[in-house]
């Protein structure tokens, strides 16, 4: 085989110039940094329809939704459809209230660009936010499939799950369990701090279920919950930088309340283990 690319070749150019534009779409807008992105795409390809929709997005943080819409049209005429377009539609119809609209825009998007994972996850919010779980979760756990394991969608995911009434505590463990495979969680306090809660939340509206003295199987899956509530919170307070220390005072009230609560007596060689586990812990980091 003849190389025969190189690092100004367009083939390598032009997908960095698109990424590095589409990262600027939604991340905190800067207008002049967003215009040298917009003006450097156009430069590689004054084919390529993303720099006229992305001139649509500027006027959108400006609330000018009127010029958003005709820099669209006219973007699309000149250069054809993009992805983006659609999602910008969905988005200022959210924002005008305009629900149905909205989904309507998002739907479309998918119908025309089905392998794009950034439509799944604004139809998963979409839907969360109208309350509508089911269908949150199935497009979050599309958009899951297609960006593969990470923490920002796998966290959306896990929180569009237990979201929806009856949901599969078997599919959240799996999901937790991807979470624990990504290297840069390991030392996230934030990422736990969430992790501990959601799982408090979960044990908490088990429990409020219970009716009568609960059986053995009922208890271990208690247990299970609240280890791993424990589990994160301790690694959170391990990972703390707040200034105020707020992830140990959290992970000191876990220990002493909710472990006692829930077990009596019998968590005292719990209570010991984890106090134990978390001073080596802290022992052992170093920031």
């Amino acid at each position: 085989m003849i190389h025969t690319l190189h690092a100004q070749s367009n083939e390598i150019t032009i997908p960095f110039a698109e990424l590095d534009l589409l990262s600027h779409l939604t991340s905190e807008f800067e207008p002049k940094l967003f215009q040298q992105k917009i003006e450097r795409l156009h430069q590689l390809d004054p084919g390529h329809p993303l720099p006229g929709i992305a001139k649509a997005y500027a006027f959108f943080h400006e609330q000018n939704f009127s010029a958003a819409r005709r820099q669209l049209e006219q973007a699309r005429a000149e250069t054809g459809d993009h992805v983006r377009a659609h999602l910008l539609l969905g988005l200022m119809s959210e924002v005008e209230n305009f629900q149905h609209e909205a989904e309507r825009h998002f739907l479309d998007a998918l119908s025309l660009f089905p392998e794009e994972p950034s439509v799944h996850r604004h139809l998963a919010v979409h839907y969360h936010e109208r309350e509508f779980f089911g269908e949150a979760a199935s497009h979050a756990l599309q958009y899951l499939k297609k960006i593969g394991p990470g923490g920002e969608g796998t966290l959306m995911t896990i929180d569009m799950m237990q979201s929806m009434p009856g949901h599969d505590e078997h599919v959240l463990e799996s999901l937790y369990a991807l979470l624990f495979e990504i290297p840069e969680h390991h030392h996230d306090m934030v990422f736990h701090a969430i992790a501990a809660n959601n799982a408090e939340m979960r044990y908490e509206l088990f429990h409020q279920a219970l009716d009568g003295e609960p059986d053995e199987a009922t208890v271990f899956r208690l247990d299970s919950m609240l280890s791993l509530m424990v589990e994160h919170s301790m690694w959170a307070a391990v990972y703390d930088q707040t200034k105020d220390r707020m992830y140990r005072s959290v992970f000191n009230t876990i220990c002493r309340d909710l472990t006692y609560r829930h077990a009596g007596i019998r968590s005292i060689p719990l209570y010991l283990t984890i106090r134990s586990r978390y001073f080596m812990r802290r022992l052992l980091h170093r920031p």
